[in-house]
């Protein structure tokens, strides 16, 4: 037995300890036995009709983000994490790998564009990134304040020539003094999309998100009920006019028998 059986023999022998016993460690199980019949170890994976677990279940319900809120947050960030939540509002950056770890060389403020590269998640996802006059006001002075002359935008406090790896702790305690329910900060790049959306075509969204498709932006909008309350009404309006619409009476059963409600235009 060679040192990828061991290493495999020992995820499921964890996998199989009671005190690991959650659905996570079981869709591992699950992958690893795939794996395994795969490479010819075992003739078949005894857990191939197995469901798959709804993980969705245990993610927090996702919700739009008010401008209230979104202020609360920023009085309670510190300076980077400040900088930072008003540049992925603004841009609909990714958190790491296109917010945390950028460089101030690929920031061009006289042209008011963010340039990533080829480095990132999709080709489409090259495309310069605009920047807003509020977004680049803000950066302009981050530039100005900041002690240090690293290369990066958000460097890490130990190692200056490195961009800082996390900020979960960071967040999660800005989210509590501001007294806003916890929520992934990866939510900004939904809550970015979801603001654009509400004023701009489909075409500048999927330009502005770095889609390939337009219909991607269904996955990314958040907490429509407004617009879809908003849409109803205008819809009403140009169905019905105004003073149009047809007055009529309820009518329940009360100690058995029938009352009129009125209902109002």
């Amino acid at each position: 037995m060679n040192s990828e059986h061991f290493g495999c023999l020992a995820l499921v022998t964890l996998c199989m300890d009671k005190s690991a016993l959650d659905e996570r460690f079981f869709e591992c199980l699950k992958c690893l036995l795939d794996l395994a019949c795969k490479r010819k170890y075992i003739p078949e994976n005894p857990a191939s009709s197995v469901k798959h677990f709804n993980e969705l279940r245990e993610r927090p319900v996702r919700r739009m983000l008010t401008v209230e809120e979104e202020q609360r947050i920023l009085e309670a960030a510190p300076p980077h994490l400040r900088v930072a939540i008003v540049l992925l509002t603004q841009t609909g950056g990714r958190t790491y790998s296109e917010g945390f770890s950028l460089r101030w060389d690929q920031i061009d403020l006289a042209i008011k564009l963010i340039r990533l590269g080829n480095d990132v998640k999709t080709p489409g996802s090259s495309e310069p990134v605009p920047l807003s006059e509020y977004a680049c006001e803000v950066l302009q002075a981050w530039n100005k304040e900041q002690a240090s002359k690293s290369p990066y935008v958000f460097p890490s406090p130990i190692c200056p020539d490195r961009p800082i790896s996390t900020v979960k702790t960071t967040w999660q305690a800005t989210l509590r003094r501001a007294g806003v329910p916890r929520f992934p900060m990866y939510t900004l790049r939904h809550v970015f999309c979801t603001r654009l959306s509400e004023v701009a075509p489909d075409a500048v969204v999927q330009r502005a998100m770095r889609h390939s498709s337009p219909e991607t932006k269904r996955r990314y909008q958040l907490g429509m009920a407004d617009q879809v309350r908003q849409a109803v009404e205008r819809a009403n309006k140009s169905a019905y006019g105004k003073g149009r619409r047809t007055t009529f009476l309820l009518r329940s059963v009360a100690h058995g028998k029938e009352q009129p409600k009125a209902v109002s235009n």
